[in-house]
Protein backbone atom coordinates (compact mmCIF):
# COMPACT_ATOMS: atom_id res chain seq x y z
CA UNK A 1 0.00 0.00 0.00
CA UNK A 2 1.44 3.33 -0.72
CA UNK A 3 1.36 6.58 1.51
CA UNK A 4 -0.49 9.65 0.91
CA UNK A 5 1.37 12.55 0.70
CA UNK A 6 -0.64 16.02 2.27
CA UNK A 7 -1.68 18.17 -0.19
CA UNK A 8 0.56 21.59 0.74
CA UNK A 9 -1.44 24.35 -0.15
CA UNK A 10 -0.25 28.13 -0.59
CA UNK A 11 -1.30 30.76 2.46
CA UNK A 12 -3.29 33.14 1.15
CA UNK A 13 -3.60 36.86 1.76
CA UNK A 14 -0.47 36.89 3.62
CA UNK A 15 -0.61 40.67 3.22
CA UNK A 16 -3.59 41.08 5.69
CA UNK A 17 -2.36 38.28 7.81
CA UNK A 18 0.68 40.21 7.88
CA UNK A 19 -1.17 43.82 8.82
CA UNK A 20 -3.18 41.77 11.58
CA UNK A 21 0.20 40.45 13.09
CA UNK A 22 2.20 43.53 12.34
CA UNK A 23 -0.21 45.36 14.29
CA UNK A 24 -0.36 43.45 17.05
CA UNK A 25 -4.19 42.47 16.93
CA UNK A 26 -5.92 39.23 17.46
CA UNK A 27 -8.04 38.06 14.37
CA UNK A 28 -10.35 37.40 16.48
CA UNK A 29 -10.75 41.18 17.73
CA UNK A 30 -10.85 42.27 13.48
CA UNK A 31 -13.68 40.11 13.09
CA UNK A 32 -15.11 41.43 15.98
CA UNK A 33 -14.92 45.10 14.36
CA UNK A 34 -16.10 43.26 11.13
CA UNK A 35 -19.59 41.91 12.57
CA UNK A 36 -18.79 38.50 11.82
CA UNK A 37 -17.58 35.33 13.69
CA UNK A 38 -13.96 34.81 13.86
CA UNK A 39 -14.34 31.56 11.79
CA UNK A 40 -16.03 33.34 9.24
CA UNK A 41 -12.65 35.61 8.80
CA UNK A 42 -10.44 32.59 8.98
CA UNK A 43 -12.69 31.13 6.17
CA UNK A 44 -12.64 34.48 4.16
CA UNK A 45 -8.51 34.45 4.45
CA UNK A 46 -8.20 31.11 2.88
CA UNK A 47 -9.34 32.15 -0.52
CA UNK A 48 -8.98 35.29 -2.88
CA UNK A 49 -11.11 37.85 -2.08
CA UNK A 50 -12.82 40.37 -3.70
CA UNK A 51 -10.98 43.83 -4.02
CA UNK A 52 -13.90 45.13 -2.13
CA UNK A 53 -13.80 42.46 1.18
CA UNK A 54 -9.82 43.10 0.84
CA UNK A 55 -10.74 46.84 1.53
CA UNK A 56 -13.22 46.26 4.42
CA UNK A 57 -10.95 44.05 6.04
CA UNK A 58 -8.06 46.64 5.55
CA UNK A 59 -10.08 49.17 7.34
CA UNK A 60 -11.19 46.79 10.31
CA UNK A 61 -7.35 46.53 10.85
CA UNK A 62 -6.53 50.19 10.64
CA UNK A 63 -9.47 51.18 12.80
CA UNK A 64 -8.28 48.77 15.62
CA UNK A 65 -5.03 49.66 15.05
CA UNK A 66 -5.67 53.62 15.85
CA UNK A 67 -7.90 52.48 18.07
CA UNK A 68 -5.25 50.88 20.21
CA UNK A 69 -2.06 52.74 19.26
CA UNK A 70 -1.12 50.02 17.15
CA UNK A 71 -0.60 47.88 20.60
CA UNK A 72 -2.42 45.05 21.48
CA UNK A 73 -2.93 44.86 25.28
CA UNK A 74 -1.47 41.65 26.74
CA UNK A 75 -4.20 38.39 26.75
CA UNK A 76 -5.49 38.07 29.84
CA UNK A 77 -4.84 35.03 32.47
CA UNK A 78 -7.01 33.95 34.70
CA UNK A 79 -5.88 34.39 38.39
CA UNK A 80 -6.76 31.64 40.57
CA UNK A 81 -5.92 31.36 43.98
CA UNK A 82 -4.12 28.30 45.84
CA UNK A 83 -7.12 27.54 47.77
CA UNK A 84 -9.28 28.45 44.68
CA UNK A 85 -7.35 25.61 42.46
CA UNK A 86 -8.81 22.84 44.28
CA UNK A 87 -12.17 23.01 43.27
CA UNK A 88 -11.65 23.34 39.25
CA UNK A 89 -12.64 20.17 37.58
CA UNK A 90 -10.28 18.27 35.74
CA UNK A 91 -7.30 20.56 36.04
CA UNK A 92 -4.76 18.55 37.80
CA UNK A 93 -2.89 20.21 39.71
Amino acid sequence: MYERKPIKRPLRNQDLRAAIEGAGLRYWWVAEELGIAHGTLSNWLRRELLPEDRQRILAAIQRLADRLGAQAPEPSRREVTLEARATLPGQGW
